[in-house]
């Protein structure tokens, strides 16, 4: 335990992000060669470890644990927790909701909230809890700067979490949240502008952030740019594309080839082949592009030019019956295709290719809703809740894209909404 603490220590005191992993990297490899069994446990720990922190069943088990120091645990499970795991991401987020009141309302634990808060607020992949939370997040952060120096040092976090007699959740005025009647994963889509429907739920949402008049103002401008400009001078700079062209290239891990597609419009983008990418290069006229990532621009300008179609195929089979590794098949393919970036009227008119992805994410809504009344109890690692999972993200992907018309963002966060109302009544399998 004392060699953990110093190599700790040595690593914080490294200068340079560089140093720190040489550093890092020399003591696992001292520590695989000299000492592999000890090796071997901690890597078989640290897996285990991140496979709970993303499983929602067991983070509420653990939750509920009297006997583990639960702050820890949760400050470890949002180190550990991956950014597309919403369904994770939403018990994190409840939870967390109770704590940080709880620290509000009688101004204990304040170091443990501050330092969980901290954590929240600078890393990138816990922005969805940071945006769910900020509010409380703040007030915490004000009540740490008005606080005297002595503050009472009883650890309420810690005394009651280890305190057998309690649970840890009553602390936080909340119930369990496997009981039936407390939603199993609170909602983290928020919209302010959506009416509740008749015999659903209403939640209550706030807008994540698109801005519609902006985006209408701009989109309903002319597809033709002038008389004096040619389309050999079109580019999707001026056709306001290249914001969502290099958060796909980013995707990609291609973003070094920005300046390439800078210069192309949309259009010739979507017709990139194998047979007339070097064409293309010669027109731009700057830098090379190896032969591997040309073979991945490749492939990857086919999946762009197929989507249309492909979207037609999963409309036809969506119709039909579709196994849950077919459905989890169908969620993947959704959420890879909608990273890929979708023209805007100055490249296309009309939008009917919102308006299928929109049609696919109500069939796969159906889909799911009749595979949930087929279970007795929703288990959120198995093909089923990570449908579920990949579902809600599609949405949140689809929201943040200001060339989907407000209607259809509306629809689609109904879309979220039904299908957590059906969720939060599901019972849940901790085997």
């Amino acid at each position: 335990m004392d060699e953990m603490k110093q190599l700790a220590i040595t690593l914080m005191q490294c200068k340079s992000f560089k140093e720190r992993q040489e550093r890092l990297s020399e003591a696992l490899d001292h520590l695989s060669f000299n000492h592999s069994d000890l090796y071997t446990v901690w890597f078989r720990e640290m897996k285990k470890r991140e496979l709970e922190s993303n499983d929602p069943n067991k983070i509420t088990k653990w939750l509920n644990n009297p006997s583990s120091k639960s702050f820890v645990k949760l400050h470890e499970a949002l180190l550990l927790v991956k950014n597309n795991n919403i369904m994770a991401i939403e018990e994190y987020i409840k939870n967390l909701k109770c704590m940080l009141n709880q620290t509000i309302e009688n101004g204990t634990n304040i170091d443990v909230a501050v330092k969980i808060c901290h954590l929240i607020e600078k890393s990138t992949k816990l922005t969805i809890v940071h945006e769910n939370l900020k509010h409380l997040i703040h007030q915490v952060n004000q009540l740490n700067k008005r606080s005297q120096r002595h503050m009472p040092t009883e650890n309420f976090w810690t005394n009651h979490f280890e305190s057998p007699q309690v649970d840890p959740l009553q602390q936080f005025n909340t119930q369990p949240a496997q009981h039936m009647n407390t939603p199993v994963w609170p909602n983290v889509l928020q919209p302010t502008n959506l009416k509740s429907v008749s015999g659903l739920p209403h939640f209550s949402m706030e807008c994540s952030g698109y801005n519609h008049l902006e985006m209408i103002a701009k989109t309903n401008r002319a597809a033709i740019l002038g008389d004096s400009q040619s389309l050999v001078e079109l580019t999707i700079i001026n056709q306001e594309m290249d914001g969502a062209v290099a958060k796909w290239l980013h995707y990609l891990k291609l973003h070094k080839y920005q300046w390439f597609f800078n210069s192309l419009s949309y259009l010739e983008i979507e017709f990139i082949d194998e047979d007339n990418i070097d064409d293309f290069i010669a027109k731009v006229n700057k830098n090379s592009i190896t032969k591997g990532a040309q073979r991945k621009i490749c492939i990857s300008t086919k999946t762009l030019r197929d989507r249309p179609q492909k979207l037609n195929d999963l409309l036809l089979a969506l119709d039909l019956e579709v196994t849950p590794n077919e459905l989890c098949e169908f969620m993947s393919y959704m959420r890879d295709i909608l990273h890929y970036p979708i023209p805007n009227k100055n490249c296309v008119v009309g939008d009917q290719l919102q308006q299928d992805i929109v049609l696919v994410m109500e069939k796969l809504l159906n889909q799911l809703l009749e595979k949930l009344g087929m279970v007795r109890s929703l288990i959120a690692q198995s093909l089923l809740g990570m449908s579920i999972n990949k579902y809600l993200e599609c949405i949140l992907l689809i929201i943040g894209n200001q060339t989907f018309m407000k209607q259809q963002i509306d629809k689609s966060l109904l879309f979220a909404e039904t299908l957590k109302y059906k969720v939060q009544r599901m019972p849940r399998n901790f085997n």
